[in-house]
């Protein structure tokens, strides 16, 4: 009989299981490091397996289990496991109290039935099924606790004997970590990518900030790439209205591309009170719709001319918190540059950390692979959903078919779970330590991310039981910075400059007392795995 036990405190099920107590089947198994992590480092994670892991103190005359184990191959290993009778007699007796409380027998109060009459009610294959669920996960953990193995999947396990008269014994087969030494962090060589800022683009910036604050006048003309232009739009798909698409009043600048790169081709030359139709395909944001045949209907209500304002003194007043325009300028400047070193920055730390990982080869444990290509699978199943598409239409989208994509997802996760393996081993060499104040920054981090106070993160990391997965993704983190920290990195900004643009404290600066709780931990945060925000978008200038 194969089945799945749940080694949770809170859920096992003391089911009452027909069928002799010889069976198959399959332990949920602790597991750590991206999967469900361990506070511990420097031993094997035996997560939430109910019981002691060894005898306990009113036990002390009952013996360890006896183990023994046969590698398989490099992460994988049979574990075999006896225990005496005594111990399994005691594990019988238990289910037999147990299961008397949760029948009722004519002559006895709850709890308090002789076992002799629960196994003529309901079988003596019932007590011990029902004292084998329970007890198996004990013996499990104390195996693994006296083997010191780290295992990483369920295991799959085989009970051959469970009795008063002859004990336990089974065995127990199962992923493991595999054992390597980490190699050398140190004397990583790369280059820093280039950080120079183009004039163009502070201009862009500037021209962007000028569009921000024009005038806009409504002319008698035909209108011209720039203009504004109020409009009514209809679409037909075959001759049917497309109400979701149909649009009134829309504002609408000429050149922007913002309903299809045909309409600003048709509309340009038409001036107020023109109305005129193209065929063109409908955009991909329509679900049901996207990349068909359909007409457009526009109806031209007015056209409007944008005058910016001129780049003077009076402007950088009007547009910012600087009183000249060469500070506003300067601003942007560094903005631009800020950004353009966190991106390098960024860059530069994937380069070293996959230069490192270069360094070994590691033999993975498969079911780990396989959960990173299920989590992926699933995400994008959940992409599908909120587009109310199915699957295969997301990935048409993206020029890919459902292999291609679970071959690059195996890939990646094969990747991930290397770099996990990898990190986690040059942690506990480096002896890399976590402080309270780390769960705190991250916290906060996720907090500004999400828009959401850090207490609400916080108690969702607690309800979900996430802070072991939050502290393992703050130590690899922390042993990636090591990695960079110890590489040899060929140019750069000076530590004056990133001081000066606040991507780095200054070691001199007094530190304040009176810091906010929700305030950011620093402009950058190392090791951050989104990385900097690169989608286009307006500096503010005086803003960061």
């Amino acid at each position: 009989m194969v089945g799945r036990m749940d080694m949770e405190r809170t859920t096992w099920d003391h089911r009452v299981l027909q069928g002799a107590a010889s069976s198959r089947r399959v332990l949920p198994s602790p597991r750590q490091h991206g999967q469900r992590r361990c506070h511990r480092q420097d031993q094997p994670c035996v997560g939430h397996v109910r019981g002691p892991v060894h005898p306990s103190s009113s036990a002390k005359d009952l013996k360890p289990v006896k183990t023994s184990v046969e590698t398989l191959d490099p992460v994988k290993v049979k574990l075999t496991v006896e225990v005496e009778p005594k111990r399994v007699k005691q594990a019988i007796d238990k289910a037999a109290r147990e299961l008397a409380k949760q029948v009722n027998i004519p002559g006895f109060r709850p709890g308090k039935a002789p076992r002799r009459l629960l196994e003529q009610r309901f079988g003596e294959g019932a007590i011990v099924n029902a004292a084998m669920e329970d007890a198996l996960s004990d013996y499990y953990a104390e195996a693994l606790r006296e083997e010191e193995l780290d295992v990483v999947a369920q295991p799959e396990v085989d009970v051959e004997v469970f009795d008063e008269a002859e004990g336990a014994r089974f065995t127990a087969t199962v992923e493991v970590r595999p054992s390597f030494d980490p190699p050398d962090h140190t004397g990583i060589g790369v280059t820093f990518p280039d950080h120079e800022i183009d004039e163009d683009d502070v201009a862009e910036q500037l021209n962007n900030l000028r569009e921000r604050f024009a005038e806009v006048d409504e002319v008698d003309r035909a209108a011209e790439k720039g203009d504004m232009v109020t409009l009514d739009l209809t679409v037909e798909i075959d001759g049917e209205l497309l109400e979701d698409a149909n649009v009134e009043d829309a504002f609408y600048e000429v050149g922007s591309e913002g309903v299809t790169p045909k309409l600003d081709e048709e509309i340009v030359g038409k001036s107020a009170g023109d109305t005129f139709s193209y065929d063109d395909e409908m955009p991909e944001g329509y679900p049901e719709h996207g990349g068909k045949p359909a007409t457009f209907n526009v109806h031209v209500k007015d056209v409007r001319a944008k005058t910016l304002p001129d780049l003077d003194d009076d402007f950088a007043t009007t547009a910012s918190a600087f009183d000249t325009i060469d500070e506003l300028r300067q601003d942007i400047r560094n903005s631009l540059l800020r950004r353009k070193i966190q991106e390098a920055q960024h860059d530069l730390r994937g380069r070293i950390l996959e230069a490192y990982l270069a360094r070994v080869e590691v033999p993975l444990p498969e079911s780990m692979v396989d959960s990173e290509v299920q989590a992926r699978l699933d995400q994008l199943e959940q992409q599908a959903t909120q587009y109310g598409m199915d699957v295969d239409a997301v990935l048409a989208a993206e020029g890919m078919t459902q292999e291609e994509y679970e071959e690059n997802a195996r890939k990646q996760a094969a990747s991930g779970v290397k770099a996990q393996l990898v990190l986690d081993a040059l942690s506990q060499e480096l002896s890399i330590d976590l402080d309270p104040s780390d769960i705190d920054q991250e916290i906060v981090r996720h907090a500004q991310s999400n828009q959401m106070p850090p207490q609400e993160i916080a108690n969702i990391i607690q309800q979900q039981g996430s802070l072991p997965m939050l502290i393992g993704d703050i130590m690899r983190r922390k042993t990636i910075d090591a990695i960079v920290e110890a590489a040899d990195v060929d140019g750069g900004p000076s530590d004056e400059q990133l001081i000066e643009l606040g991507l780095k404290e200054d070691p001199d600066a007094a530190v304040s007392d009176d810091d906010g709780d929700d305030e950011a931990p620093g402009l950058i945060v190392p090791g951050q795995e989104d990385g900097p925000d690169t989608e286009a978008e307006l500096i503010v200038p005086g803003k960061d």
